[in-house]
């Protein structure tokens, strides 16, 4: 470990420990930082009636052997609770899958109303009032669009009063109990902080140094929230005081280089068919031999991915229809000043903008995940699609074994594609 010094290194909590969560654990940890996370998944569980709609309940669920080696190896210390996370947490970092980036900030946001979590977190910071708790610094680094990562924004800006227990898991509704007459503390506040990640976890090199990605930052107070020190340490870069800058970036960034895999994969698996991979390889190296080293590291590195990679598309496809303009009513063939119905941007469940470009992108990476054998891929156990050609053909026999089942369900798959692209 890195030597250290007189000044106490903030401790960092850490919502998920995947493959970036454990890189940047291991660099926290080998400049000396205490690095926490909880040992303890959550689902969502069917909201009872007795509950208002808005209200969700999480039941906990064990973390699978393979997480809790990544845990052991990084030597990071395994908490029971969000509610010990935020208690002893001075820095949170959010480093989840897209779509579990808001419900992982309610979980946050609901632990720090916790009476034992506010207690123990004053107790420990040595505040004075135990109805003051020092606040904490939460950083969303998930591939997320500036509309989301407002929303989240938002929630934790939002006045807060003590969780009725009912919102918790069932199993630890009683521990939340309290007696009429003591007074309800107020929640440990929350300051949030749009982040992004641009390139890969980072990893120790043989000269002692760290390859490390660009962490991207924006919000109110980014200054104050951060020290130098941090800052320098996981290479983190301020675009500016605003929420959504960040998030903007890393979505223009990802939409080049996860978008130019996908159009990757449509070639190759479309040549393997067709019986010229080969030719169409020979053709690159000769005439663009960049797209070539690009699009064959794509497709091998994308496997284990491309699970989290469905909803981060459609989270582009939200950034450039809501930030940069481009929804389907102006990108519209029929948009041209007569009086035309426009068809609303939808995404599946009734949300915006899924009629773009990066929503059908999402659909791709959805078939690979659920439907071929590279979706059983980790990044630490590669079995196959180890080179392009294999991707190629995992992807075939994905579509194939598809087809054949669309088709005993009396539906047409190519027609579905069609349409979904036209859109």
């Amino acid at each position: 470990m890195a030597a250290s010094s007189s000044q106490v290194n903030p401790a960092v909590g850490i919502l998920s420990i995947g493959d970036m969560g454990m890189g940047v654990a291991r660099l926290l940890r080998h400049h000396d930082h205490t690095v926490y996370t909880v040992a303890t998944g959550r689902r969502q569980v069917v909201t009872p009636d007795i509950l208002p709609d808005d209200i969700e309940l999480f039941a906990e669920l064990p973390s699978s052997q393979h997480t809790l080696d990544r845990i052991k190896s990084s030597q990071i210390t395994a908490l029971e609770s969000d509610e010990q996370l935020v208690a002893e947490a001075d820095i949170i970092l959010s480093i989840v899958p897209p779509r579990d980036a808001i419900t992982t900030a309610r979980r946050i946001l609901d632990a720090c109303r916790s009476e034992t979590a506010i207690k123990r977190r004053s107790e420990r910071k040595g505040t004075a009032a135990i109805s003051q708790a020092p606040s904490l610094t939460y950083i969303d680094m998930n591939a997320i669009s500036p509309k989301s990562a407002k929303s989240i924004a938002a929630l934790f800006s939002a006045p807060m009063s003590p969780v009725s227990p009912r919102r918790l898991s069932i199993a630890r509704t009683f521990s939340f109990a309290r007696k009429d007459s003591e007074p309800e503390l107020d929640p440990i506040p929350i300051n949030f902080l749009d982040g992004g990640i641009i390139g890969g976890p980072p990893s120790p090199k043989q000269d002692q140094t760290w390859k490390k990605p660009s962490i991207v930052i924006s919000g109110p107070k980014n200054t104050d929230l951060l020290t130098p020190q941090f800052l320098e340490l996981l290479n983190m870069k301020i675009l500016g005081p605003s929420v959504g800058q960040a998030s903007a970036l890393k979505s223009c960034f990802a939409s080049l280089t996860k978008g130019m895999t996908a159009l990757s994969i449509l070639s190759f698996t479309t040549a393997h068919t067709c019986g010229v991979l080969k030719e169409l390889q020979e053709h690159l190296a000769e005439f663009s031999p960049k797209t070539l080293e690009t699009a064959k590291y794509g497709l091998v590195a994308m496997p284990p991915k491309a699970y989290r990679w469905v909803e981060e598309m459609r989270q582009i496809n939200e950034t450039f229809a809501e930030e940069g303009g481009f929804s389907s009513a102006v990108l519209s063939s029929h948009a041209n000043g007569q009086s035309q119905q426009v068809i609303p941007d939808l995404v599946p469940g009734g949300g915006k903008n899924s009629g773009g470009v990066f929503e059908s992108v999402a659909e791709i990476y959805k078939l690979i995940a659920d439907d071929t054998v590279l979706g059983e891929e980790r990044v630490e156990k590669r079995k196959r699609g180890t080179d392009p050609e294999d991707v190629a053909e995992c992807i075939k026999e994905g579509i194939a074994k598809k087809k054949k089942k669309l088709a005993g369900e009396g539906k047409d798959l190519e027609a579905a594609w069609r349409g979904n692209w036209g859109a």
